[in-house]
């Protein structure tokens, strides 16, 4: 039986008489006591065990970050921002190009206006970004180990930062992302039909972002 002890405002796991670990030795502890008991729930699902997105593998995750592998993460979050995928607009359809700008400008403009960035869209392939802003490394440098595991994981997942970064503050929910990060895709199946393969894929990128939204719900 894994029973759950409060130690200095932390939530730890104890199986046994010992603390359960990460893989790298590190304790396993949580904040929320919410996010506690849905983890020990998990634990006993072989499924959810082997699931990289579920919610006790994304929480081991977070928990085995040290110093280290923090700043590496915040250093490719950075990379990633200025190759976010809604920034691009180098297709000679422009149908797609007015669609992209409909759906990703606002988000763009606002993600600009409130880390104090002057991201360009890129148009063609000898333009790009390279962006530094002070205001979002101070952004990234307050989040705690389970939040910035939320942010690398979505902006790997999705290609973008930029809606990661809205989503994670409750701008847009899973299913939005999932169609904005979708966007192209969509509508190039609308045009030339959608394959089964696809279809199992949409799927399961669907049920990824859902299951990190469960995460952070379980954080926050």
């Amino acid at each position: 039986m894994i029973k759950i002890i409060k130690i200095r405002g932390l939530l730890r796991f104890s199986k046994n008489g010992k603390y359960l670990k990460t893989q790298n030795g590190s304790l396993l502890s949580v904040k929320r006591i919410k996010h506690a008991k849905c983890l020990v729930d998990e634990f006993y699902i072989e499924k959810k065990l082997k699931d990289p997105y579920s919610l006790v593998s994304l929480s081991y995750f977070s928990c085995d970050l040290d110093e280290k592998n923090v700043e590496q993460i915040k250093k490719k979050i950075l990379e990633f921002i200025n190759f976010d995928f809604v920034l691009y607009r180098c297709f000679d359809d422009i149908e797609l190009i007015t669609l992209m700008e409909k759906k990703f400008s606002k988000f763009v403009d606002k993600f600009n206006d409130l880390f104090n960035l002057n991201f360009i869209k890129v148009k063609k392939i000898s333009d790009y970004n390279n962006v530094e802003s002070l205001s979002f490394k101070k952004y990234l440098n307050k989040l705690d180990n389970f939040h910035l595991t939320t942010l690398y994981k979505l902006s790997l997942l999705t290609k973008s930062v930029i809606l990661s970064y809205f989503f994670m503050n409750k701008k847009i929910d899973y299913n939005t992302l999932f169609k904005l990060s979708n966007l192209e895709y969509t509508y190039q199946q609308k045009r030339w039909g959608v394959v089964e393969e696809q279809k199992a894929i949409d799927k399961n990128f669907l049920e990824i972002i859902k299951n990190i939204s469960i995460f952070l719900k379980n954080i926050n």
